[in-house]
């Protein structure tokens, strides 16, 4: 992906590694947030000098995303800078590896979302952390001890039987009026009055709720590596429902 530096910057914290700060007119990155974690990949210079991504960021007062990208110690920092200088035109390349898997969880987490509707299931989602390593949804409610192993079972069971038909995930921006109509038609789910006049609705499994997340394309995408639920806690008024891949 083509951008241009509109801020370049360097950043050096004692005791830490320097860094450079990166923002752009344009970027394919998703910064930290919603429950995802951050994109990584890299961004080079017409040079071919190159810096990678190890975090993204959003400033939602102002909707600027800043690259946080590493320089070795080896490097001539001062060439660096020069390379990315303001007005500068740049590459940016996603880590497709890592972007692919954390959308995959970030669909899975949604994909429980319709298992747990499925199962007669009517608990208020109030958390989704979608990151790679132990990933869940939180709902407000409670599972009785006894009844777990057999929710365990029946979400297992609903969420394959989303897996395997397949449905198609449906990414839009709707009127906020709209967006809430869609997402709170079963139940008062969704908190909308933080959203101004247009809200980015994600409907996954046949499940519509306010999202910025990456997606894959279809519930039948997450059968490869065996996504499913793993776990029930209930705890404190919360209930967590792990999931994860077989593979």
């Amino acid at each position: 992906s083509n951008a241009t530096v509109l801020m370049s910057s360097v950043c050096n914290e004692e005791g830490k590694d320097t860094d450079i700060q990166l923002q752009l007119d344009v970027t394919p990155m998703h910064p930290q947030g919603g429950g995802q974690p951050t994109d990584t990949g890299k961004i080079s210079s017409e040079n071919g000098t190159s810096v990678s991504v190890k975090f993204v960021s959003l400033d939602r007062s102002s909707d600027i995303v800043t690259h946080t990208c590493s320089v070795s110690p080896d490097d001539d920092l001062n060439a660096i800078m020069n390379d990315f200088s303001v007005g500068s035109k740049v590459k940016v390349f996603v880590d497709a590896d890592r972007r692919r898997i954390l959308s995959e969880c970030h669909t899975a987490g949604h994909v429980v979302d319709s298992a747990m509707a499925k199962c007669g299931q009517t608990l208020q989602p109030t958390k989704g952390y979608h990151f790679s390593e132990g990933p869940y949804v939180e709902y407000k409610g409670t599972v009785p001890l006894e009844e777990r192993a057999g929710l365990l079972e029946s979400l297992n069971e609903a969420f394959s039987s989303l897996v395997d038909e397949d449905i198609e995930t449906r990414i839009e921006t709707l009127i906020k009026d709209d967006a809430e109509a869609i997402c709170n038609r079963l139940q008062q789910n969704f908190d909308f009055s933080g959203y101004e006049r247009e809200v980015r609705i994600v409907t996954a499994a046949n499940m519509s709720s306010p999202c910025g997340g990456t997606h894959v394309r279809s519930t039948g995408e997450l059968k490869a590596r065996g996504w499913n639920v793993v776990g029930i806690k209930s705890k404190k008024g919360a209930v967590r429902v792990r999931y994860a891949p077989s593979s």
